[in-house]
């Protein structure tokens, strides 16, 4: 009863801080921008969003010290999937005139912040129980950094291919659900890859390989956005925005790590 307590409080408590964010990101659409650089003043949008990311990972540190380091991410990712669901599409960004590389680089952004974020949250958390130490008295660096944990990062591009089956409109939970599906799936493969190693950056994992992709094709694509996305020509990667990618990453990471678990552990 505890953790459930504990888990809805800090996701209500993520979604509130969220609320006061939209605003800041409208466009001259009139809808909240797809991305930092569509809001009418993207100063203030950065600067809204890094409080509140600051917020968001002080909350999922504290449900993570309370319950674990999976749980304080998922409860991140409620913060993020509140702003990300009231964004625009990629429709919204074709028509403000975005260009595809811009997008990919404030993906790749999203990816560092998750990067710090979740690494922030296992430090003060600590180790996942059921994933044992890779070498007992060992730094956090090398718990974060070692062969083990970069090959199971590699899984991240699970959640690419997840995007490019999934994503076919610019539905936000299509894309949302794509990054969900797709790190759920990571999780499941991470776990026969990671070896002893703690999953401290992996939830970082499919926003920056989705930055790649879609970086691969702003610079390989050569229609206009606008016709492309009439034309349903551009991949799913590319139609799933930023914070839509880092919303699934958060909450699907978690929900695969738990899945997953080994039976023994189940409980």
């Amino acid at each position: 009863m505890v953790r459930y307590a504990v888990l809805t409080l800090g996701a209500v408590a993520c979604i509130l801080v969220a609320v006061p964010v939209i605003p800041f990101l409208g466009s001259e659409r009139g809808v909240p921008g797809p991305t930092v650089t569509d809001a009418v003043r993207p100063a203030a949008a950065v600067v809204a969003l890094a409080c509140a990311w600051v917020a968001w990972t002080a909350v999922a540190c504290v449900v993570g010290r309370l319950l674990n380091a999976a749980v304080g991410l998922f409860v991140l990712g409620c913060g993020v999937a509140t702003v990300a669901g009231r964004c625009g599409t990629v429709m919204d960004a074709a028509f403000d005139g975005d260009a595809l590389l811009p997008i990919a680089v404030e993906t790749l952004a999203w990816g560092v912040m998750t990067a710090a974020a979740s690494a922030c949250v296992f430090r003060v958390s600590g180790p996942l129980i059921d994933i044992p130490a890779r070498s007992k008295g060992a730094s956090f660096a090398s718990e974060a950094l070692n062969a083990d944990a970069l090959r199971g990062m590699v899984s991240g591009l699970l959640c690419v291919a997840a995007l490019w089956f999934l994503v076919r409109t610019g539905l936000k939970g299509q894309a949302i659900g794509a990054a969900v599906v797709g790190s759920v799936a990571m999780a499941f493969a991470a776990r026969r890859t990671l070896g002893g190693a703690q999953p401290i950056l992996l939830a970082a994992a499919p926003v920056l390989m989705a930055g790649l992709a879609q970086a691969w094709t702003a610079y390989t694509f050569k229609a206009p956005v606008d016709q492309a996305v009439i034309a349903h020509a551009l991949p799913g990667w590319s139609m799933a925005m930023p914070a839509d990618v880092a919303a699934g990453a958060l909450i699907g990471l978690p929900i695969g790590l738990g899945w997953s678990k080994p039976s023994e552990d189940a409980g």
